[in-house]
């Protein structure tokens, strides 16, 4: 026989390679360190690796944490986030505890999520802005458990507020980051109208913070009276405030954690700072060098000082 046939036979009757030294690892572990990867990686690699890697990345415990954040918004990528989102909530099996959305949350997935998720206990909505549409008030009658909500840069209204808070009675922490755009369109009295949903509708707060909202000591007074639990308050950027006076005093006495509204931002996660914007269309010149007046229209309902 031939040295290369000899050789040949030699190596297909031998012993196969051994497998990889991660294919032996316990199930658990192996789940625990894929789950540090982020939901992208998970689905886009790791799932592929091997047929151990594969069958964890199936496993309904590895998606009750879903972290969909910090993408850049383009309405191509929102549809593909989308549908990556969707399939780690239909992966979840029930099981989905938190979940972070960042620039393509709309209605139809916060639908979605809802009736897959009776068990979430966190709920972040980054960048949605006006793409919501009255969902959340519906998705919310499905989140029983929920402790935790908080929205950024997403518009929402008093009775999204209200059915919220009516509806998931463990609310322990609500974040709304109104963002400069709703800050120049919404006057002070809608966002008192918002206070006061919040202090009749969810007494049961430990941590609020209404960032950049245009807020008065009126609504304030309502959340300190309505909210007795209430040990962290942020209320930076909220212009309209002022605390000098027995307000600020009562604030310092009932809040352990108090951020004021011209507090430093520096340790903020979002661009946030006192803005003086006189309308729409000044907030519109400071943040596009090519805006056109005309093609906006007459959009600003609101023209007032602050």
């Amino acid at each position: 026989m031939p040295n290369a046939e000899k050789k040949l036979e030699a190596s297909s009757t031998g012993p196969p390679p051994p497998s990889p030294p991660w294919v032996e690892l316990p199930a658990e572990i192996t789940m625990d360190i894929l789950q540090r990867l982020g939901t992208i990686e998970i689905l886009e690699s790791a799932q592929r690796v091997c047929s151990t890697w594969r069958k964890v990345c199936h496993d309904p415990a590895m998606w009750r944490v879903i972290d969909l954040k910090r993408f850049v918004f383009r309405s191509k990528v929102a549809k593909v986030l989308e549908k990556i989102c969707r399939l780690a909530v239909r992966r979840s099996q029930g099981q989905l505890f938190k979940i972070s959305i960042e620039n393509f949350g709309n209605e139809r997935l916060l639908s979605y999520i809802a009736s897959r998720s009776c068990q979430l206990r966190h709920l972040r909505l980054v960048k949605c802005y006006n793409r919501l549409s009255g969902g959340l008030a519906s998705a919310a009658k499905n989140f029983p458990f929920l402790e935790e909500l908080h929205i950024y840069f997403t518009s929402i209204t008093k009775d999204d507020i209200e059915i919220v808070g009516r509806s998931c009675r463990l609310l322990k922490s609500f974040v709304l980051h109104a963002g400069p755009f709703d800050k120049v369109r919404t006057p002070p009295s809608q966002d008192n109208d918002k206070a006061v949903a919040i202090a009749r509708c969810m007494p049961g707060l430990r941590h609020l913070a209404l960032i950049e909202n245009n807020l008065t000591n009126e609504g304030l007074q309502a959340i300190l009276d309505g909210c007795p639990h209430l040990e962290s308050l942020d209320l930076r950027c909220c212009c309209f405030i002022d605390l000098e006076g027995d307000l600020g005093r009562r604030c310092s006495q009932q809040i352990v954690d108090l951020k004021q509204p011209r507090d430093s931002t520096c340790d903020y996660e979002f661009d946030c700072k006192i803005r003086h914007y006189r309308s729409f269309e000044d907030y519109c010149r400071s943040r596009f060098s090519n805006y056109n007046p005309f093609i906006v229209g007459d959009i600003h309902e609101y023209d007032y000082y602050f």
